[in-house]
């Protein structure tokens, strides 16, 4: 039985005026600096359920980080309301940023899409590439045969409105990879729809506008053709979900032919889909093309992925040719091919040094996380991160005369000139001709 006395009746009443005084006092210093505990308070509310989403086990850390989102939320001055999904956004890239990994980032729904779009190795626009130069969005390049094509674009054109929106506004603030995905954005659309673009081509100040009607745009990731003396050149691009069919259509005009050589191209080939890759490597040998070195030291053998057989071509001696810019797959595809494939040479400057795999995540809001799963080691078991392939044949790119070869793919003579030149194609037509050294 609990008994209340009057003592502890009158004592209850002060310490509860005590404690009004105490609160009214720190509101009125709270209100001073600009918020009040009622505030923060209010603003706990609207982060509760993700609060509660927060997994038991890290509970205690995440503390912190809600403490500062109410701080932010009840004390921030914003003239202009604050943007919660950008602030989760920077959140997570921050979190990213901690891991000291370039490669293991985030993506906003928008550039996540046109990423996904574009490893598919088509979509539906007018098929130009762009660029954002002194805050203006640039046509880079038409892709060939593409809509954009068709309709003269050219290198250099800006854009100055989509479908009468004018684009200073629409990318205002943003940096340039920003600015080119919400432009790509805008001017992308489903297959025989219209967009207007007002462009502007420099020197004059003069614009114009031009309809386009939009169309399924393939991205051509090889290129292939046979040159004198039994030369079969290929070029690959990039490891896409398209190029493997792309390679075979190119072989099943090449072997036919019966090549005596092959100069496999992978130059500034930013690299791709890992599966892409092995299956690259299935049509020049049966094999091991790389390990994945996962958490914990765990070591596993990825084998290439065999093509029709009629397309193989294993024997036939090989120069692939790499640069600077070839990173990722295309170091897998040339650091697989040197070691395990005989008569395989590797001829250029030294690679970029990607030697790490990332899965890509689809966030339920569109928005995507890449995470580094694994390092990878070439067959010998060399590791490649941050290091890259040195070729055995160092040679410097250079478009000197002395330097002729055969004009590929879309390459023409330099004006005044009847041949195209380039020091490592060059380099690598001697090396298979086995008549002098490489220059």
């Amino acid at each position: 039985m609990i008994r209340t006395t009057r003592a502890m009746i009158v004592g209850a009443i002060v310490t509860l005026l005590v404690g009004l005084v105490a609160f009214g006092s720190g509101w009125v210093a709270a209100r001073a600096a600009g918020t009040t505990p009622f505030d923060t308070f209010i603003a706990s509310f609207g982060t509760a359920a993700a609060r509660q989403e927060t997994p038991s086990e890290v509970r205690e850390e995440f503390a912190v980080f809600w403490e500062v989102w109410h701080l932010v939320e009840g004390e921030f001055y914003h003239p202009a309301p604050l943007v919660r999904q950008t602030l989760v956004y920077g959140a997570i890239r921050g979190m990213l940023g901690t891991l000291d990994d370039e490669f293991t980032t985030f993506q906003a729904p928008e550039l996540a899409a046109q990423n996904r779009e574009a490893m598919q190795g088509k979509f539906e626009g007018i098929g130009a590439y762009l660029r954002f130069v002194d805050g203006v969005v640039q046509i880079d390049r038409p892709i060939k045969g593409s809509p954009a094509a068709r309709a003269d674009l050219r290198a250099g054109d800006i854009i100055v409105a989509v479908d009468g929106q004018p684009l200073a506004q629409a990318v205002a603030g943003l940096d340039a990879a920003a600015a080119t995905a919400k432009t790509a954005t805008l001017i992308r659309g489903p297959k025989g729809s219209i967009v207007t673009l007002t462009l502007r081509r420099p020197p004059t100040e003069t614009t114009f506008a031009v309809a386009i009607t939009r169309d399924e745009v393939p991205v051509v990731t090889v290129n292939a053709e046979m040159l004198t003396g039994g030369v079969a050149y290929i070029q690959i691009t990039e490891f896409k979900a398209t190029t493997t069919q792309l390679l075979d259509e190119a072989l099943r005009e090449i072997v036919p032919q019966h090549p005596t050589s092959i100069v496999l191209d992978l130059r500034n080939n930013p690299g791709g889909f890992l599966t892409t890759a092995q299956e690259v490597l299935g049509r020049f040998y049966d094999g091991v093309a790389l390990y994945e070195q996962e958490n914990g030291g765990v070591l596993k053998e990825l084998k290439t992925i065999l093509g029709p057989a009629d397309l193989r071509l294993y024997e036939v001696p090989m120069v692939v040719l790499i640069n600077g810019g070839s990173a990722s797959a295309a170091e897998i595809v040339a650091g697989a091919l040197h070691d395990v494939r005989p008569h395989t040479s590797l001829l250029g400057e030294r690679s970029f040094g990607k030697g790490s795999v990332q899965n890509i995540h689809q966030l339920r809001d569109g928005s995507s996380a890449r995470i580094t799963v694994a390092h990878w080691l070439t067959p010998s078991r060399a590791e490649i991160h941050r290091i890259g392939i040195t070729p055995e044949h160092q040679v410097s790119a250079s478009e000197e005369s002395q330097y002729a070869v055969p004009c590929v793919v879309a390459r023409r003579p330099p004006q005044g000139q009847t041949s195209c030149s380039d020091a490592q194609l060059a380099g690598g037509l001697t090396l298979l001709a086995g008549t002098v050294s490489p220059p």
